[in-house]
């Protein structure tokens, strides 16, 4: 419904002006203020698309109630006209302009002006809040973007407290006996360490916006997250339900995708309910697609599937615009509305999953998506199993370790110190660089963490090499580190594990690393 403000103290001006107003607007509710502070009052609580102003109102004239209106942030932006007589002069027009007025209308009014005049307010009106809509969404981009840097950086750190954690319970558990209890006390803090760093993996995998890595990947925690997000801009009136199997398999996928696929299906969603409110449920499973009646419907190979089904009770979509669903560039109208609610995005999705999606539409049961993702065969990449006996290669080679962090750094040196290693620890790069400077020689391998203050780990191996171009280095790095293992190479790097560092994975590498030179 169009609403429009008419703003005058003439009862005369009120009847006609109100069903001229009726005639050339559709669906349109004429509100009417007599005196100039009804007029600003009707304005903040209505939020019309026009407002219509005689100059002479009880109370203020037009020129002031114009200035209270353009100077108010909930009313600065809708399109005011003046209302004139014929015997107007320029001087009064320059008033008004002065005052915020959009355009004039003269009295009597011409038909066509009118409605021409009234026409183009309104599109401003809508114009104006499109913008609005545009600031709010790149705001909300933008927090989002905040919070995804803050919960990358809060995962990292967590994983610097896990380090030592998971470290000295290692090398803790080695010197117990088997049958001991203190033993067993150590694998369920490994175990429990384990899963805290599971959880700072996932939080880094979703906050990662831009990553289009694709790798074998579980979606239950990724949908379950968007969902809450879809819950803090959902209406009260719309209530989410979600059956998720935990059990379900992999896809290969990268976290962003995934998050995309969710979020248009939530927003569709959205569109269809905002109005009266209703059910959104999503359901994951797996499924089979074979000679059973799903194949001929999906048209998908023969094989296993995520089938990720999202049912909402909201308008249904129209016969017509079924097969344009996944179009991005046709709008979705929901029955009998004509709201766009079109999955953009999606189609191009599935086309990258070489998945499906069905579509049921029905007036009294709503909408039902359906979307097919193939089951990749690829493991997930798990946490090693804690060995109980110490079979890791050993060496007696000269080591320098370099980390910022004084835990770490003391735990790593008591793990490598333990593979049998001479090490020689700095908590600094550039005290590490003149350390090395000073006897080159000295060293058989270097380990650096890569996030350091005054130097990175990446510009210490630089001048690492150019002092002594044959070292071995090993590169310790977080999630939130871009460097790739095809780099490692070219960067001078031989080697390089992820935080927190395992004892049976360090001792690999330092030893492949120390046996290739």
């Amino acid at each position: 419904m169009t609403k429009i403000l008419l703003i005058s103290n003439k009862e005369d001006d009120l009847i006609p002006i109100s069903t001229l107003l009726n005639k050339i607007v559709s669906d349109c509710l004429v509100i009417t203020a007599q005196s100039g502070l009804q007029g600003i009052e009707k304005a903040k609580n209505e939020s019309p698309g026009v407002i219509l102003l005689g100059i002479e109102i009880s109370g203020m004239d037009g020129y002031e109630v114009c200035i209270r209106l353009k100077s108010d942030e909930k009313t600065k932006h809708i399109p005011t006209i003046m209302i004139t007589e014929v015997k107007s002069d320029s001087i009064s027009r320059v008033k008004g302009l002065e005052a915020g007025v959009d355009t004039f209308l003269k009295k009597p009014f011409d038909e066509v002006e009118f409605t021409a005049q009234i026409n183009m307010a309104l599109r401003i009106d809508d114009a104006e809040k499109e913008k609005a809509k545009l600031k709010d969404k790149l705001q909300q981009a933008r927090k989002m973007e905040a919070m995804g840097t803050m919960a990358s950086g809060i995962a990292h750190e967590f994983n610097n407290m896990l380090f030592p954690i998971i470290g000295y319970a290692e090398m803790s558990m080695y010197d117990v006996p088997e049958h001991n209890r203190v033993k067993s006390n150590l694998k369920k803090i490994i175990k429990a360490a384990n899963r805290a760093k599971d959880l700072a993996q996932q939080i880094l995998d979703y906050s990662r916006q831009d990553d289009r890595e694709k790798k074998p990947l579980k979606i239950q925690y990724i949908i379950k997250e968007a969902l809450k997000l879809a819950r803090a801009w959902f209406p009260a009136t719309i209530e989410i339900r979600q059956n998720i199997d935990n059990a379900c398999g992999p896809v290969i996928s990268s976290p962003s995708e995934i998050q995309q696929l969710i979020m248009d299906l939530c927003t569709h969603a959205h569109h269809a309910m905002k109005e009266k409110g209703g059910v959104l449920e999503v359901t994951l499973s797996e499924v089979d697609i074979d000679s059973h009646e799903l194949s001929p419907k999906t048209d998908l190979k023969k094989g296993g599937y995520l089938q990720l089904t999202v049912n909402h009770t909201g308008h249904s979509i129209e016969h017509k615009d079924m097969e344009h669903i996944l179009d991005s560039r046709a709008p979705i109208h929901a029955q009998g509305k004509g709201t766009e609610t079109g999955l953009s995005g999606t189609d191009e999705i599935l086309q990258i999953f070489q998945g499906n999606i069905s579509v049921d539409s029905n007036p009294d049961k709503g909408t039902t998506v359906r979307v097919y993702l193939p089951l990749t065969d690829t493991r997930l990449d798990e946490t090693p199993a804690t060995s109980t006996e110490q079979h890791f290669p050993m060496g007696h080679e000269s080591v320098l370790l370099i980390d910022d962090e004084e835990d770490v750094l003391e735990m790593m040196h008591s793990m490598i110190e333990k593979l049998g290693y001479q090490v020689i620890s700095r908590n600094s790069s550039i005290e590490a660089l003149d350390t090395f400077r000073k006897q080159p020689q000295q060293f058989d391998l270097v380990i650096t963490d890569q996030t350091m203050p005054e130097m990175t780990g990446l510009e210490l191996v630089e001048q690492l090499i150019r002092i002594r171009p044959d070292i071995p280095v090993i590169l310790c790095t977080g999630y939130t580190e871009m460097i790739a293992e095809d780099n490692a190479g070219p960067l001078g790097i031989g080697a390089y594990v992820m935080k927190p560092v395992r004892v049976g994975e360090i001792s690999v590498k330092i030893r492949k690393l120390l046996d290739q030179n």
